[in-house]
């Protein structure tokens, strides 16, 4: 299925989420590929959308907030509709005091983007030093390169992947404020999958916005006896009386099953689109 990609893209660097599940990824399928980090995760969308030989490894949920809105609604403006999602898998959050120093009693400042510091703002406001000078970076890859312009006792928040990479000690880990938490992450590009006999299949409906719509939706799944992992909705076009429809649900889009519930769906929405059927990695 990859055989066909010499790029992938990553949001962020400098050891990001998004890079551990790239790692994952090699590892699972033996692939190298030319990694190339971007900023944005509409920037990595797009990127892909223009080239085809690219993959995109992006974050579509996580445990306490949920699924992330701007990966999906993206990724089904894209203009080669042949983009899908390829494979997803789950990433555990680890975020990290990372620093130069050996002791984490002797540091005296922290280098971190806003984000970082708010998931962590328990763990930074109840064991780092009340006199702890703080620093603000735009990102981890910022915050890790700002390291160098600062004495030994600074810090900054990191994954295990960022200390590998600029060769910082692991001071603390699971520093952030929600401890059972889990990042999705999906690769998306043109390709096609095959049936593993353990797929999830991710569909787009779109709806007119009227009563029982989305019950007459979910009868269809129940008249085939499929389960819906994940459902969600939103506006098109800031229009209330035009909804999209995200449902995740058990198995692949090539099994006849699935082929057949895709039939009886069509007649119920204004139109639909497979955003994808894959495997877990």
């Amino acid at each position: 299925m990859f055989e066909d990609f010499n790029e992938v893209i990553c949001l962020g660097m400098g050891g990001s989420y998004s890079e551990i599940a790239k790692d994952k990824l090699f590892k699972a399928y033996d692939l190298y590929l030319y990694q190339r980090s971007l900023n944005g995760i509409k920037e990595c969308i797009d990127y892909v959308d223009e080239n085809s030989n690219a993959v995109a490894i992006l974050p579509i949920e996580t445990t306490y907030k949920g699924i992330i809105r701007e990966t999906i609604d993206n990724l089904i403006l894209t203009k080669n509709q042949n983009i899908q999602i390829l494979a997803e898998t789950i990433v555990p959050v680890n975020d990290c005091i990372l620093s130069k120093t050996t002791e984490f009693y002797s540091v005296t400042g922290l280098i971190a983007n806003p984000n970082a510091l708010a998931k962590c703002k328990t763990f930074i406001r109840d064991e780092m030093p009340r006199q702890l000078n703080v620093v603000i970076a735009e990102s981890m890859d910022e915050s890790a390169r700002m390291l160098n312009n600062y004495n030994i006792t600074y810090s900054i928040i990191g994954t295990p992947k960022t200390a590998e990479l600029y060769n910082l000690n692991i001071l603390k880990e699971h520093v952030e404020d929600f401890k059972i938490n889990n990042r999705r992450f999906i690769v998306i590009g043109d390709a096609q999958t095959e049936s593993t006999g353990q797929d999830k299949t991710s569909i787009v409906l779109f709806l007119d916005d009227r009563q029982g719509a989305l019950l007459d939706i979910v009868q269809v799944f129940v008249k085939y006896h499929i389960n819906i992992t994940q459902i969600n909705s939103k506006m098109m076009n800031n229009n209330m009386e035009e909804q999209a429809v995200f449902i995740d649900f058990d198995g692949h889009k090539n099994d006849d099953k699935i082929k057949n519930l895709v039939s009886d769906l069509i007649p119920q929405s204004r139109g639909i689109r497979i955003i994808g059927s894959y495997a877990s990695f």
